[in-house]
């Protein structure tokens, strides 16, 4: 064939042909379903996988955990390098955001659905003996865990340890669940949609190191944070008068006895919390000796909360954090066998769940 003088090959008419018509076979990606990646880690839920934008400094995945680069840099805080943006309080705008879509009367988990990530410590209890269990396994813990650890109250730390799956520019609370910026810290004022650190064991019950240690401070909703107070977790009515609500007038999935300022009231945190204050109480306990019915309305109860909601990837990705800035991990998340080989004959109901 000719055109303009010039021939053209048969085969490339139909080759062109051939594209036009199946143009419409080619599938086209929304622009806006993915965001740029800079990292593998991602989120899966129990129905969608979120894909959101990861600085290279964030070394936890979901499906593998990296220990060699979890390790702390060698910069002069000791504190890894997090997306933080700046660390002092802004008022020029709110940006509270849950770590998966959800209502605000349905928080959401911050964990994965399985367990997949390990310890970034595999050789951190080779000293303690399989045959050791009940007092002798909790003073041979207490030995390991006050061996090398240093405590601080340093925001860092907690920017860091609690930085959300889903944004590194946020951290996620305890209680309600969510999102909060990073730079939301409270300050001399206290703004709807601030975070502040929750002592899970009330640091007016505490008289050491322990008002310092990471692996009981959370970043929390400010308002939950008051809330909850100096009063022991306990089991409480979950009704809509007793529901708590963040310092943005949301709903959440914490409940309390009415009114909030009476001390000899209970707090009952949302199901995937009560195995994180379990545990850290636990935890306290075995190090510092600071009583379970300190902090729970019975220490029955605290043992079974541990066990009941078990170690989640959250739990486990904070616990590898925390060993990296504070030196010490807590054995109930990597071990929640000996909550029973320690804390199993402590009621009948213990001892029940326990199998023992």
């Amino acid at each position: 064939m000719k055109q303009g003088g010039r021939r053209f090959p048969v085969f490339l008419i139909l080759l062109t042909t051939v594209l036009v018509s199946c143009d419409g076979f080619l599938p086209t990606l929304p622009s806006t379903s993915l965001t740029s990646l800079t990292s593998s880690e991602t989120t899966a839920s129990s129905s969608e996988i979120i894909v959101t934008s990861l600085s290279s400094s964030d070394s936890e995945q979901v499906s593998s955990e990296d220990s060699s680069s979890a390790q702390p840099s060698s910069s002069s805080s000791s504190i890894p390098s997090t997306s933080t943006g700046t660390s002092s309080p802004t008022t020029s705008s709110v940006s509270v955001t849950s770590s998966e879509p959800t209502t605000s009367s349905s928080p959401v988990s911050s964990t994965s659905s399985t367990l997949t990530i390990s310890s970034n410590a595999p050789t951190y209890y080779q000293s303690i003996s399989p045959s050791l269990t009940g007092s002798s396994l909790k003073s041979a813990l207490q030995l390991l865990l006050n061996a090398d650890y240093t405590v601080s109250y340093n925001w860092e730390r907690y920017l860091y340890a609690d930085e959300s799956w889903t944004d590194t520019s946020a951290v996620i609370t305890i209680y309600p669940k969510v999102n909060y910026p990073k730079q939301n810290q409270v300050g001399s004022n206290q703004p709807p949609g601030y975070w502040n650190r929750e002592h899970t064991y009330p640091q007016s019950k505490i008289s050491t190191t322990a008002k310092s240690d990471t692996h009981h401070i959370f970043a929390d909703d400010h308002f939950t944070n008051t809330q909850r107070g100096s009063r022991r977790f306990g089991d409480v009515e979950n009704t809509e008068a007793n529901r708590v609500k963040d310092s943005l007038n949301r709903p959440t999935n914490n409940y309390q006895t009415i009114p909030y300022q009476d001390s000899s009231g209970y707090f009952e945190p949302n199901d995937q919390a009560k195995g994180e204050v379990a545990r850290a109480t636990l935890y306290l306990n075995t190090l510092y000796g600071l009583s379970l019915d300190g902090n729970f309305e019975t220490a029955e109860l605290a043992v079974l909360w541990a066990l009941n909601h078990p170690v989640d990837d959250w739990s486990q990705r904070r616990n590898n954090r925390v060993y990296d800035v504070q030196g010490n991990r807590n054995p109930y998340i990597d071990r929640p066998e000996w909550i029973c080989a320690v804390y199993g004959t402590t009621s009948n109901a213990t001892r029940q769940a326990c199998g023992l």
